[in-house]
């Protein structure tokens, strides 16, 4: 487990890089912890163990680009430009869900309960790691641009224009409650303790809402758009993407509204592009437009530069469930994986 950053000098890792021949759209780590993935614009995935002597492998899964990425017990759900939610593990590959004429951008999952939820135009489709339909909701006004699954995975969100709507998975006849606030909002992130709901914006902000009562926050100020969310495992920090530095908003006591936020890893010019938070502390994994990585933590001055990821803007960032691993990709086809259990 990576040290905290104010004893940078401390930190010991080994890193493995590699040069793909398209760009990694998503990354990912197992569930077991044993290994990781690299989805690319290609239509393929790139699997790598975490032992030291594993080898990379490719498997086609897509005619087009894999737009979406999730870890599930045995193995990696993909969505691509094809249309197929398409499941790869072990034993090969298997179509989950095929819909005609619709790219299939983004995917939320529940580990517990097998359910898979795709996003392909207006619709989110649900099965399950057999195949089988659990459901399908509809109505939204305009193309899906973010899912989530609160911590039960009880209950969907998603994201359209104008807010998000949410749905009760297991409730075969209803109207969604809807959080409304004009404008594009294009990610959806639900806090680990199930309690907020957080949109990045088109117009270079973050929108959120409690989700007991509905009560509405904005953060305003960002230099591009907040592409990247990430919450620490506490619930009590939000890092995001879209500024030269890594902005974190404090949502202990009365939240995040009216006070400053905690602001780290400064990207000296280039501009954050993706951001991950270690699944068992705030320590938060920072990606730049120029392929660097960095690691910091709220409230400490010390950033940790790590080795670059590639030379083009990091396109995602994945921790393995015990933190002791970082996946990292980015747009001309550079990966790395940094190994914090050495030394």
């Amino acid at each position: 487990m990576p040290a905290a950053p104010e004893t940078a000098g401390a930190i010991r890792r080994r890193v493995r890089r590699w040069n793909l021949p398209a760009a990694v759209t998503a990354v990912a780590a197992a569930t077991d912890g044993r290994s990781g993935a690299f989805a690319l614009g290609d239509g393929s995935l790139r699997r790598v163990g975490f032992a030291e002597d594993a080898a990379i492998d490719a498997v086609a899964l897509h005619e087009g680009a894999v737009l979406a990425l999730a870890a599930v017990p045995g193995g990696f759900v993909t969505g691509g430009d094809d249309g197929r939610v398409v499941l790869a593990e072990a034993g090969g590959e298997r179509v989950l869900h095929q819909e005609p004429r619709r790219w299939v951008s983004h995917l939320a999952v529940h580990a517990g309960s097998r359910t898979v939820i795709a996003a392909a135009g207006k619709a989110a489709i649900g099965v399950d790691l057999s195949g089988n339909a659990l459901g399908r909701w509809e109505g939204h006004p305009s193309t899906i641009t973010g899912i989530a699954l609160n911590p039960t995975g009880k209950r969907l969100a998603v994201a359209h224009y104008n807010g998000v709507s949410l749905w009760w998975l297991a409730s075969k006849q209803q109207s969604p409650t809807r959080l409304t606030w004009k404008g594009s909002h294009i990610s959806l992130s639900w806090s680990p303790n199930g309690k907020y709901l957080m949109t990045a914006m088109q117009e270079n902000e973050l929108h959120g809402w409690r989700v007991a009562d509905s009560s509405e926050m904005r953060m305003a100020g960002l230099a591009a758009k907040a592409k990247s969310l990430a919450w620490s495992p506490d619930s009590r920090w939000l890092a995001n993407s879209g500024s030269d530095i890594v902005t974190c908003w404090d949502f202990s006591g009365r939240g995040p509204m009216g006070r400053p936020p905690a602001e780290i890893c400064p990207g000296e010019g280039a501009l954050v592009t993706a951001v991950a938070i270690h699944p068992k502390m705030a320590i938060v994994a920072a990606g730049y437009e120029n392929g660097a990585v960095r690691l910091g933590r709220p409230g400490h001055n010390r950033t940790t530069d790590l080795e670059a990821a590639g030379s083009g803007s990091v396109a995602a960032l994945a921790w393995s469930p015990s933190g002791d691993q970082l996946l990292a990709g980015t747009e001309d086809g550079g990966t790395a994986l940094y190994d914090f259990t050495a030394g």
